[in-house]
């Protein structure tokens, strides 16, 4: 059988630009002389399509358009991720996240999704029912086991402990299945496309029977969705892989034989920048922005969101301002202008001392009595928020803030100041790896100056100011970060593991008392396995570890 991937990106709820996306594949595909042609999980829709599903007017938009598509197939078949309703029990939603096969003008089979997610990102228990039963489809001589996304995660052969005791594809392959096919919808985060190959040629071995693994690909918000679409001989042997971060069009003879793919993921900072100028090439133009504004203060992570920028939308698209203050070095200022000429790109210098001085002026009555502290920091941090957000407005600019992730987690940045912006680009990845970053785009020639990366990290609201005055070494909080966030550990395992535990009750109170913070933030691009945002559900006010 000769199967077509489409492995496309599109906008969730954009209903019409998406039906044409895959009219315009499914023509491609009948050129091409295929058999059959394959779209990713909730296609029609956009995933994830949220509240929207709980809009009559929107089910109805896609159960249109779902019936609409279908009429223009021929005997080629079409497969697609889209909404279905059931209203027959008297219990739950009735509504079900389910693949269509189409062909000869009409919806042939339909496969409800049946292992619904409710972990991390995933909160589909929230609007979809579980498929009420699995079956296969015979089409062009195939037994078709269509499943979706969760479905093929809780393979017995692999995983040592399952989140569900039911195994919808296994059921397929107990009916008689000789084709596997599934249509995903997979947020990225580093390693999982290496899990999921290594997950998917287990499986395939296994059982015996190739497998076609169709990929969402494309940034929608803060979630990042990688492609790389796989294709699986029937000895587990990887045959063809989809490209990463990028549309593509493929097609897949199960007949042909192929040479093994083995390589599937490039090194971290490959990774991480391909993901991050994938979510905000994607952000900027699924919002209707064409160009990019950041802060450039002479530290390492303005430069980096600038540079990231670049490459996502072109140097005559990237302005920055440096806002200097009595407080910033005169090397801020250098190295600043020295990145700016390197990336080729438009800028301003706005000093905030003069509205400073006014401000602490204003309100020198109501300070009276009172020392300079923390509050003299963040209105200095905050005029810059003001100006930045008054040039956004102003010409239209997508405002990228630019926190990473240790500084989010331990609530180093101003609220209503350095983290005002539309998206946060780098609130997923920490200070450490924002230097294996750098290093990495430098690796052939300087690009981001190496003053920027040889000074120690400073806001410099105040004199002689360093991160380290108030954090512990980036490369120990780092450590305790990842332990804490990503691997859900405690004050006690991250104390035996690293020791210190003076700092880790320190660094785990900063995390715990900053949740507000991050409630106002801007969206996070994920990059990893557990960014902040929806997938990170904290308590704001709580009382379990005292402060």
């Amino acid at each position: 059988m000769k199967i077509a991937i489409c492995q496309y990106n599109n906008i969730i709820g954009d209903i019409k630009g998406n039906t044409k996306k895959i009219l315009k594949g499914y023509q491609k595909g009948i050129n091409d002389g295929v058999d059959i042609v394959i779209f990713p999980e909730l296609f029609l829709c956009g995933y994830p399509p949220l509240d929207l599903v709980e809009k009559r007017e929107f089910r109805e938009a896609i159960r249109n358009a779902t019936e609409e598509i279908a009429k223009q197939t021929t005997d080629v078949g079409l497969i697609f991720g889209t909404i279905t309703e059931d209203y027959e029990e008297l219990i739950g939603t009735g509504v079900y996240n389910s693949a269509v096969l189409c062909y000869n003008g009409k919806i042939q089979f339909v496969q409800s999704k049946s292992l619904i997610p409710n972990y991390d990102v995933f909160d589909e228990v929230r609007y979809f029912e579980p498929a009420k039963e699995v079956n296969i489809h015979e089409f062009k001589n195939e037994k078709l086991g269509i499943s979706i996304c969760e479905d093929i995660w809780n393979d017995e052969d692999y995983w040592k402990k399952r989140r569900y005791p039911v195994d919808p594809v296994q059921k397929q392959v107990e009916l008689g299945a000789t084709l596997l096919i599934n249509i995903s919808a997979s947020p990225y985060a580093y390693g999982k496309r290496k899990l999921r190959y290594n997950m998917l040629s287990v499986l395939t071995r296994t059982d015996k029977l190739p497998l076609v693994y169709v990929c969402y690909v494309g940034a929608q918000t803060e979630l990042i969705f990688d492609g790389a679409s796989m294709c699986f001989d029937s000895n587990g042997r990887l045959c063809m892989l989809g490209k990463a971060f990028q549309e593509d069009y493929f097609v897949f003879d199960t007949k042909k034989n192929y040479n093994e793919i083995n390589h599937v993921e490039d090194i971290f900072e490959e990774e991480a920048l391909n993901a991050l100028i994938l979510g905000i090439r994607d952000y900027a133009r699924k919002t209707g922005f064409e160009k990019a504004l950041v802060g450039l203060s002479g530290g390492i992570d303005s430069a980096l969101v600038t540079y990231l920028a670049v490459q996502a939308l072109g140097k005559e698209n990237v302005h920055v301002v440096l806002m200097p203050s009595e407080f910033s070095s005169k090397g801020s200022i250098e190295d600043s202008e020295k990145l700016i000429r390197n990336l080729g790109i438009s800028s301003e210098k706005i000093s905030i001392q003069s509205v400073f001085n006014e401000i602490l002026r204003v309100l020198n009555s109501s300070f009276r009595g009172k020392q300079p502290d923390l509050t003299e920091e963040n209105i200095q941090a905050r005029i810059r928020g003001m100006f930045l957000m008054a040039l956004s407005n102003k010409h239209g600019y997508l405002l990228c803030a630019t926190g990473n992730k240790s500084e989010l987690a331990t609530g180093y940045a101003t609220l209503y100041g350095d983290m005002c912006g539309a998206l946060a680009v780098i609130g997923d990845v920490y200070k450490t790896q924002v230097y294996k970053i750098v290093n990495y785009i430098n690796r052939d020639k300087e690009i981001i100056p190496k003053e920027i990366i040889n000074k120690a990290p400073s806001a410099e609201l105040r004199p002689n100011q360093k991160d380290q005055d108030t954090l512990p070494p980036y490369d120990l909080l780092d450590k305790i970060l990842k332990m804490y966030l990503e691997e859900q550990k405690e004050f006690k395992e991250i104390s035996e593991a690293i020791g210190e535990p003076e700092t880790v009750l320190k660094v785990l109170n900063m995390v715990d008392r900053n949740e507000f913070k991050r409630k106002q933030a801007a969206p996070v691009l994920r990059i990893s396995t557990k960014a902040f945002g929806y997938g990170r559900r904290y308590p704001i006010v709580q009382g379990w570890r005292k402060l």
